[in-house]
């Protein structure tokens, strides 16, 4: 499928666009870089060179030249990444030029540069997976989970369960081989206990689309506002449960709490944190609005809250200047505090005072609950699917990290370890043995397309890389 010895080139940036990269990679791309650059290209050391690049016979362009020698680099072999500042028709001449060089090189198909990242070892199966994930995310959200499956979070959760399985896995096949001695290495119990922990961790992982993964994948809602604003208690019937303490005094609340908001169309991380004041004097006040002010500059939505019932705002105004969310909400809290009357007059001097409409929110009676969950729900599906089609909520969104063929190779494993647990408690143990090294190959092809006589199944490679563009 993959000639690991050809070197390999093509064009790696967008189609439109004032600036192009041409990428090559393979034993022969240095030789190849020094017959078109201009200046002297170093064979022993990374680096970045500035020269102008042989378009054609007569034609000269300025370029620069990135250079990552084998096996410090992307693919594992030597790359150059030629940068140049023009247009297309000078790109295609450019790379005609390149691939006139004999059989010194070829274009790559699509994905070959990563495809020889997994197999040189530079990256696991779900690493390479995610870099065209990467590439094709249409809105941050998909490009978060994509970056955290690039970090390899699912490899080494996959990793560990693997050893646990291969651990259990030993004490059975010990108590096999020595059947014949008064040894017993673990119990059918114990064994079948450990078992049914890992199976429940698989069947967290399998959810781990929704239940491992989502906290860090999903979009973040912060609750902002200042000291003793109502925070808390809104946390807390948000999520249906006291997450947060609730306390008339001052600066109850110091660390980030987080949770789970089930929403009509979507999920998100709901949290709360210190309530934010204009000046510090006690290293835990200001250790407390360093982490609030991260958390909410990292946060997609912000629900700004204001307790109405208060004199002057002056505070809140000090307070709305620390915070820059991608998409605010405000609130106007404790509104039960107040007759309807007055709530109205105090939403007009709100307005006023900020230069938006605030939504009157009461915790105690839970008015206006409903309609803040609404507006959470609107403003992440516009932010998630774009501005202006909050009417047309795309079936597709997801966060998930799990692609179709990782919950297929776990669910395989849950079932073969399932059956192991049955096979154990009938007294069967080569055939639980059996079944577990099933489920353990089953996660260990989340990893690697390479089996246990160390040959590579091509078709699941072409499956994988097929699906990306050429130049990645």
């Amino acid at each position: 499928m993959y000639e690991l010895d050809d070197t390999i080139v093509a064009i790696s940036s967008p189609g439109a666009g004032q600036r192009a990269i041409v990428r090559i990679s393979g034993s022969e791309t240095i030789n190849i870089c020094e017959r078109i650059f201009s200046s002297p290209i170093p064979k022993d050391r990374n680096g970045i060179f500035s020269g102008h690049i042989a378009v054609d016979q007569e034609l000269q362009v300025d370029a620069t030249l990135y250079l990552f020698l084998s096996p410090h680099s992307y693919t594992g072999d030597d790359i150059a990444e030629i940068h140049i500042h023009t247009n297309a028709a000078i790109t295609e001449a450019l790379m005609g030029n390149l691939l006139s060089a004999g059989g010194q090189i070829r274009m790559a198909g699509p994905g070959e540069f990563t495809a020889r990242a997994y197999l040189n070892g530079k990256m696991d199966l779900t690493q390479a997976e995610a870099v065209n994930e990467v590439v094709v995310s249409s809105n941050k959200f998909q490009l978060a989970a994509s970056e955290k499956l690039l970090a390899g979070r699912l490899g080494e959760t996959t990793s560990k369960i693997r050893s646990d399985l291969i651990d259990c896995l030993c004490l059975i096949e010990a108590g096999i081989d020595f059947s014949s001695e008064d040894i017993e290495f673990i119990t059918r119990p114990e064994a079948a206990e450990r078992l049914t922990h890992i199976n429940n961790e698989l069947e967290g992982l399998l959810l781990g689309s929704v239940r491992y993964e989502e906290v860090v994948d999903l979009p973040a809602v912060g609750i902002a506002g200042a000291p003793n604003a109502g925070k808390s208690s809104l946390l807390n019937k948000l999520l249906g449960q006291e997450r947060s303490i609730v306390s008339e005094t001052h600066k109850t609340t110091r660390d980030v709490l987080t949770g789970m908001l089930t929403l009509a169309h979507c999920k998100c991380v709901l949290f709360d944190c210190a309530g934010l004041i204009t000046e510090s004097h006690e290293i835990l006040d200001e250790l407390a609005q360093q982490a609030a002010i991260e958390a909410l500059r990292n946060s997609s939505v912000v629900v700004f809250c204001v307790d109405i019932a208060k004199s002057n705002w002056n505070e809140d105004i000090s307070i709305r200047t620390l915070i820059k969310p991608e998409s605010l909400i405000p609130i106007a809290t404790k509104s039960d505090l107040l007759s309807e009357k007055l709530v109205a007059k105090k939403l007009g001097d709100l307005h006023e005072v900020f230069g938006v409409e605030f939504l009157p929110i009461s915790v105690k009676t839970g008015s206006g609950i409903e309609l803040l969950q609404e507006t959470i729900d609107r403003t992440i599906v516009d932010l998630m699917v774009g501005a202006g089609s909050s009417g047309q909520v795309s079936e597709h969104i997801s966060t998930v990290a799990l692609t179709t063929r990782h919950k297929h190779a776990i669910t395989e494993a849950i079932e073969n370890v399932r059956e192991a647990i049955s096979e154990l408690k009938g007294g069967n143990d080569e055939v639980a043995a059996m079944m577990l090294r099933a489920a353990h190959q089953g996660l260990f092809d989340i990893e690697s397309a390479t089996g246990g006589a160390e040959r590579t199944d091509e078709q699941i490679l072409e499956r994988i890389f097929g699906r990306f563009c050429i130049g990645k």
